[in-house]
Order: structure tokens, then sequence, then C-alpha cells
């Protein structure tokens, strides 16, 4: 195999291949740090790189692997950990100038339990300010592109997790996802986005039940096989946790099979909140996704989702009282940031329980009306990521509201607490990838890694490499 056949590998195959011997961890490692040094300033997805730490860590599993004892999934497996959670002795810096050099005493439970599986951090990676929009460029870590067009955002939160898995500079990639931030830079990087359901991963120990219960920990991974290792690697009570999800029957690296049958699955191309509709891109991966899916048996129908109009506005209240929580002051903050703070605290706790309960009425009704379907199909993004530099000189509200435009109702998983999953079904030839996300059942990963293995095998996407980091040029088409 080649060096960039290898960079591009699966997370289970590359297990697989140190558990053997055929590869040791310290060469996996040595060859993302080469990459990351030569590709990565063109990128701006790590904003750092744990360098010794990643050479002893695989070293040391190098010489576990050598003596019988068991290993686990993730066995000296070179993954990147996203800038919004604790890793014990990095930076963590949520993205803000108020956290700047703020350096984590100990792990998040997600983390920790990456580490416990064999996992091998290669370094922290970019996000947007507190993870609170899409778009990742910030005045404390800068802008992050997406190797398939360079100058244009890799998307966000996760937008470092995202362009560092897509340019081949790490097996996997740990993320999270409050309103999208898995699914939005998966879709914009050709890559696979679980967001679990509510309550499947601890949020532990410095979070709970925060902001509606909205943001989940999560992977952003190459292969379906991949999002089913990562989830059976992360999920899990901790004690104290404020929920706790339902154990599952088996491990969903063992349930990708057999195939999905004929399922029920709608597709709502709805966009009440962007005044521009679908980019006619968007339209043709729905399109396109459709085709597929009937193709393959499935029946597919147009839904139309009850989704009320001032839901923009229920959730502005929750985001905004997340964010006039923060222990800092919100004059350092990113313009999009100052001005939630601002409405946040302007805005009265009285309005911020009518917002939950409305909100709960409001999921209620949505999975009440699609209950009859196994999956939704929607698009991700209503458009392209903007280019970097493109928020310059907008006020924060300006900013905010162009980007709920942009995220359509990609946030509505993480409001009924339903999982979600991004696939790269759609490779545009100008634009590059276009995701599209399908929506499971409550709590059912099962039935949408099974959808996700079928499709995977029916329209293969993992040839399909951004030329900027393959040596001597690569075919997105591949």
């Amino acid at each position: 195999m080649s060096p960039d056949d290898v960079a591009f590998m699966s997370a289970t195959d590359l297990a697989e291949h140190v558990r053997e011997r055929e590869v040791s961890s310290r060469e996996l490692v040595d060859g993302y740090l080469e990459r990351i040094e030569r590709i990565d300033p063109d990128l701006g997805s790590y904003v750092e790189v744990l360098a010794d730490r990643a050479r002893a860590d695989a070293s040391a599993a190098d010489a576990r692997t050598c003596t019988g004892q068991p290993l686990g999934p993730l066995h000296g497996v070179p993954v990147s950990i996203k800038d919004l959670h604790f890793l014990a002795g990095s930076r963590t810096t949520m993205g803000t100038a108020a956290f700047a050099e703020h350096v984590a005493m100990f792990d998040d439970h997600s983390v920790a339990r990456l580490l416990a599986a064999g996992a091998i951090p290669l370094g922290k990676t970019n996000v947007s300010e507190f993870g609170t929009i899409g778009h990742t460029d910030t005045a404390l870590l800068g802008p992050c592109s997406t190797p398939w067009a360079p100058g244009r955002n890799a998307g966000g939160s996760s937008g470092g997790a995202g362009a560092a898995l897509a340019a081949g500079l790490c097996a996997l990639s740990q993320g999270s996802d409050g309103a999208g931030s898995i699914r939005i830079p998966a879709a914009v990087n050709g890559l696979v986005g679980l967001k679990p359901a509510r309550d499947r991963v601890s949020n532990g120990p410095m979070i709970g039940d925060t902001a509606f219960g909205l943001s989940t920990a999560g992977a952003l991974t190459r292969t379906v096989a991949d999002a089913a290792l990562a989830l059976d690697v992360l999920a899990g009570y901790e004690p104290g946790d404020p929920g706790r999800a339902p154990a599952p029957p088996h491990r969903w690296s063992d349930a990708l099979q057999p195939p999905a049958g004929a399922l029920r699955i709608g597709v709502s191309r709805q966009t009440p909140f962007s005044p521009d509709g679908l980019d006619p891109r968007v339209a043709v991966a729905l399109d396109h996704t459709v085709a597929l899916l009937a193709g393959l048996g499935h029946e597919v129908e147009e839904v139309e989702i009850p989704i009320a109009d001032d839901l923009p506005e229920l959730l502005l209240t929750i985001w905004a009282a997340n964010l006039a929580a923060q222990p800092f002051d919100p004059a350092t903050y990113e313009p999009v940031n100052r001005w939630l703070a601002s409405v946040g605290h302007q805005r009265a706790a009285a309005s911020y329980a009518a917002a939950q309960f409305q909100l709960q009425l409001s999921c209620r009704a949505v999975i009440r009306t699609t209950h009859h379907l196994d999956a939704l199909l929607l698009p991700v993004l209503t458009g392209p990521t903007r280019s970097n530099g493109h928020y310059d000189g907008w006020d924060g509200e300006a900013v905010f509201r162009d980007q709920t435009a942009m995220v359509g109702l990609t946030p509505l998983a993480n409001l009924t607490g339903q999982p979600a999953i991004t696939l790269p079904l759609h490779h545009d030839a100008g634009a590059g990838p276009v995701g599209v996300q399908f929506v499971g059942r409550p709590w059912d990963e099962t039935g949408l890694l099974r959808l996700a293995t079928q499709l995977e095998e029916a329209a293969p996407w993992a040839r399909r490499r951004p030329a900027l980091a393959v040596s001597g040029g690569g075919d997105p088409a591949r």
C-alpha cells in the first residue's frame, strides 16, 4: 500500500493491522504527523499538535501489542480531539480568547473512552467559539478550510475535525453536535457523521443537561463501520449523568448486517427559515438519494414536518441563555457570541422556561407526525458553506441569522433527541461533497446504521480523496 492508502484507511482496518503487527502504531503516528506538517498549513484543522505525546503513546501501544494482553478496539489508532473537549495536559480553548491559555486537568468522558479503547490523540482540532455556529473561523484559532476547496470554510463547529479527517490527517475525529456540528462538517468534507441519540454518550464530567440537552459527543468517520465502532466505544452511562439512554441489545459493530429490508422513508425539502430555498446542488443531492433509495426497494414519500414559525426564536432563547451563563467577559467574544450573550441576559427566566415548554410540545408533534416512518431524509445545509472571511465586518445578529438560514432544519434532531447520520452520497463537480442526512426513530441507531451500510455498498465513497491531500494530485470522482 502507498502512504496515501494507509493515511486514508478506515480506523477499523488500521486497528486490525496494528493487532496483527502488519504495521506499528508508531509508524502510523509518524506518517500522520508528517502529513499534518506538510498539508495542514493550507487548512488550519489542528490548533495544537501533540507530537511528543503521540509518539510516546504509540510506542507504549506497540509494546502492549507484543505482550498478548487484551487490546482495545481502537488500539494504536491515531485520532484527533475537538478543542471543545478536555484532554488532560492539552490546551483546551473552546475557540475563545477568554480561555486561550487553559490547560485541561482531566479528560471528558467521551475522550476518556477513546483513550481506554487504545486510541492515540494526535492533537486538538479547530472549532467555532463555544461551538455556537457552523462556521469555523475565529480571531483566536483562525479559519479552517475544507481540503476539497481551500478557502471555503470546513463547516462547524467540528470544522477542524472534518477537515483533518478528509485530508488524511488522522484515522477518526472526535467531535460533538449541538445543532449539526458533526453532521455539517461531515456533509462539507465527504464524511460519515453520526449524531447519537440523546443521553447515549455522556457529556460529563463538566456538562450536564444544559441547553435543552441539545449537544452530544460523537465522531466523524470515513465509513459506516467506523461510525458503529466509534459508537460502541463512546456510548454508555456514567454515574451522575442526568439521563440514561436504553441499553442496546448488541454492539452496533455487530448489527450492521443483515441489510435493511424495505423501509418507509420520508423526504422533506422544507426550508422555512431559508429565504432562498435549497441551492440547486442540494436539491440534486436529495433527488439523487431518493432515486438510490427507490432503486434499493425502499418506499419514499414526501412529508411535511410540522415546524412552528417561532421555532428559531425559541431555539435562540435557549442558545442565548447558554452563552449568557458562561463565566467569561462577553467583551472578549466573537461578534456572534457577544450578541447571543446580550440576548441571553435580556430575556427573562420565564422566557427560558416557556421556550423549553413550547419546544417540548413541538418536538412531540414532529415525532408523532413522522412516527410511521423508518427514517427521514433531509438536507444537511441549504447551500454550500461560506468562504473564509465571509463574515468579516458583519454584526453578530446578522451572522446568526445567516447561519440559521444555512443550517435549515438540521438542529431539529438535536431538539427531538433522535439519532441522525450524514452520508456523502453525492459529489458535485464544482462544490465537492454535498452530504445528506437521515434522522432515525428515537434510540434507533441500529436502523440508521443498517440503512447507511446498504447505501454505502450501493454507492461507495471511500475512494474519493481531495487532490490537495493526495501525493501528485488526485481524482475526487474515483
